[in-house]
């Protein structure tokens, strides 16, 4: 079972994060949708590789909507990076090692923008947005 599979409430949190943003801004787009999936995986990539996350100054308030909603519901929004650092890794076998928060949340965040990539080109602008919203 992938990893993102055991974590379905984290999936579906994040889902109801996007869905939220979607009913209270009903021009947001699955573009929209996708670019700030992007974003927050940058996020999350910088905090599990210890390295500088910074916002890009292109983000649309839409998209900045969905990254406020969804690293807030994550709990790591008000970490900066390189405060509060997670415990260093030991460098042994990945089977042995424990899996971190923030690979959990990649992993569920790169099968969300997957999934609506998938939805988008099937079903057209709002594809994503239309099916995800009645499950969320």
């Amino acid at each position: 079972m992938a990893l993102e599979d055991k974590h379905v409430d984290i999936l579906q949190s994040i889902e109801g994060g996007i869905v939220g943003v979607y009913r209270e801004n009903s021009s947001l787009r699955d573009q929209d949708v996708i670019k700030a999936l992007d974003v927050i995986i940058a996020y999350y990539r910088a905090i599990d590789t210890r390295k500088e996350f910074k916002m890009s100054e292109e983000i649309s308030a839409k998209e900045k909507s969905i990254f406020d909603r969804v690293t807030g519901f994550l709990g790591l929004r008000e970490e900066l990076i390189g405060e509060n650092p997670a415990p260093k890794r030991k460098s042994f076998s990945r089977a042995l090692r424990t899996t971190t928060k923030e690979e959990i949340y990649l992993a569920c965040l790169r099968k969300i923008k997957k999934s609506a990539i998938r939805w988008n080109k099937r079903n057209g602008e709002n594809g994503y947005l239309d099916f995800v919203k009645n499950y969320a």
